[in-house]
């Protein structure tokens, strides 16, 4: 039987006694395993006994029985006789429950001791102790360094996009404006036709059908250039606000 198993075992065992006692027996067990060592587990597992016999006593300790080897307190499920072991590697580990986590310390055949917390650890790494204040100084000095550079040339990616927004909005209106003119024009020249069938039938006739083909050359145009402002102003307006939202959407995601 390894580590794991022992465990898992032990958990069920261990159902029908409070949630939050159970968590404390299970964690003390896992901080014991660890702190012996995986190469030690074998010796670890033979001197614990059993799961079954393990949750016996946590139970009958529970029960208000007594327990010739430990009891479980609100600190957790004392052990008298790993209290008093020393592991294969001539270390003692003593676990008290302290605020933000599990704390242990742990003593060595020259006396010399040594504290560390698992609040200190996340996923097996130790958290960066990097100063919050050096950080806001290095970022103000960057800032310092690359906004005489970064500011002109922000300035300028702006009048560029400024430019390009009123150089689109300026080439659609002028087609709708050049359409509508050529479609006034039409009506013009077909009612200067009409003028002329008294003088020229055959010169107002012409007159009249050039006007009415230009006046249906420029109601197209209209359409089409209204339609078209229909769709590419709406986009441009997208892409703009997009454009703003960028900077301080990538800060936000960050």
């Amino acid at each position: 039987m390894n580590r794991k198993e022992f465990m898992e075992k032990l958990e069920r065992l261990l159902t029908g006694i409070p949630v939050d006692e159970r968590e404390e027996a299970l964690q003390y067990y896992t901080d014991y395993f660890e702190d012996a060592g995986v190469e030690h587990e074998a010796e670890v597992i033979s001197e614990l006994g059993s799961p079954e016999k393990v949750a016996a006593t946590i139970k009958a300790d529970l029960k208000g029985g007594s327990s010739d080897n430990g009891e479980f307190t609100e600190n957790g499920y004392s052990d008298s006789r790993f209290e008093k072991r020393e592991n294969p590697a001539t270390r003692e580990s003593t676990y008290k429950k302290a605020e933000g986590g599990y704390s242990y310390r742990s003593t060595t055949e020259n006396d010399s001791y040594g504290s560390s917390s698992y609040s200190d650890y996340e996923d097996g790494s130790e958290k960066p102790r990097t100063s919050k204040t050096l950080k806001i100084i290095l970022v103000i000095l960057i800032g310092l360094v690359v906004i005489p550079f970064a500011f002109p040339v922000l300035i300028g990616i702006v009048a560029l996009i400024i430019g390009i927004v009123c150089a689109a909005f300026g080439l659609f209106a002028g087609l709708v404006v050049g359409s509508v003119a050529l479609m006034l024009a039409g009506v013009a020249i077909f009612v200067f036709g009409l003028f002329k069938l008294l003088v020229a039938l055959p010169t107002a006739l012409l007159t009249c059908g050039s006007g009415l083909i230009i006046f249906v050359l420029g109601l197209i145009a209209t359409v089409a250039t209204v339609r078209l402002c229909m769709v590419i102003y709406p986009a441009m307006c997208r892409i703009i606000v997009n454009i703003c939202r960028w900077p301080f959407h990538r800060r936000v995601v960050s």
